[in-house]
């Protein structure tokens, strides 16, 4: 007997994009036709972890930000992620909406490889008061709050001083966000599957302006000092006031986030070599 691949399959869709509730209730028709078990559930109800145990593959039916919001929780599960790509840069999403019967018809026979992404975790401490873990695909951000005064954020790398940034903030990469907040602040573009975290200060102002990469297997240590209103944002998401002596740790999650890709694996240069020709264009 032939092995049936991914049997529970979640389907996560963005509710806000034309034409995801129809697409995905045919992908979840189809997927009951061939013997599988779809969930289908708006993006809105994942909020934990628990929701996406035991699926065997979450399908996202949106654009980059869906896939990011999905792998704060189906990387801890274990769960492999596969985008349809109903946005616009489509970075992380891998079928095109009018082709996913070809495309899914090759996952189950196995015609696919697995890419493998670093995650960060992140843990955010006041007055001894720890919350998190949170979880981040693309980055880790303290960043000033409005118009005010500059955000200095000390660094500890490895529990020794390393410098403080001043300036609107720090972004903290990973090498998937190196091509998003992190790329327009002036960092390095990194290959998805390194796993080096990268350290990018916003808007710099009489200290280091240069990003720094580092190796995955550092710890951090970001303290804030600012006499104005900041900010921590992780992936994109939040937006929590931090205070003075807020402090953020932050290291490699001891997971990785899995996607399934159909593409030859030299198809992240040509995406974003594609991506750098628009923003010429667009100048």
């Amino acid at each position: 007997m032939a092995e049936v691949r991914f049997q529970r399959i979640g389907l996560v869709l963005h509710p806000q994009r034309p034409h995801a509730w129809g697409l995905a209730e045919a992908v979840a028709e189809y997927l009951q036709r061939i013997g599988r078990e779809p969930i289908l559930l708006p993006a809105e109800t994942l909020d934990r972890v628990e929701i996406v145990a035991g699926w065997d593959l979450a399908i996202t039916f949106g654009g980059d930000g869906l896939v990011l919001r999905v792998a704060r929780y189906a990387a801890p599960a274990g769960v492999p992620i596969l985008g349809i790509n109903l946005g616009r840069v489509g970075f992380l999403t891998e079928i095109q909406p009018e082709e996913w019967l070809e495309q899914l018809s090759r996952v189950w026979e196995g015609d696919y490889w697995v890419e493998r992404r670093l995650m960060l975790e992140a843990c955010w401490i006041r007055e001894d008061q720890r919350q998190g873990p949170f979880y981040a695909l693309n980055d880790v951000v303290i960043g000033r709050m409005g118009l005010g005064r500059i955000v200095r954020v000390r660094v500890e790398i490895d529990g020794r001083y390393f410098t403080t940034y001043i300036g609107d903030g720090l972004i903290v990469a990973t090498p998937t966000g190196s091509t998003a907040y992190a790329l327009a602040a002036g960092g390095p573009i990194l290959p998805p599957e390194l796993k080096n975290i990268v350290l990018v200060p916003i808007a710099p102002h009489l200290s280091l302006d240069r990003a720094v990469v580092l190796d995955e297997g550092v710890r951090l240590t970001l303290t804030v000092h600012t006499e104005g209103k900041a900010a921590l944002t992780i992936d994109g998401a939040g937006d929590e006031p931090i205070a003075e002596g807020d402090r953020v740790e932050i290291a490699a999650a001891p997971f990785s986030a899995r996607f399934i890709r159909l593409r030859d694996r030299s198809y992240f240069y040509r995406l974003l070599a594609t991506r750098l020709r628009r923003m010429v264009a667009d100048e």
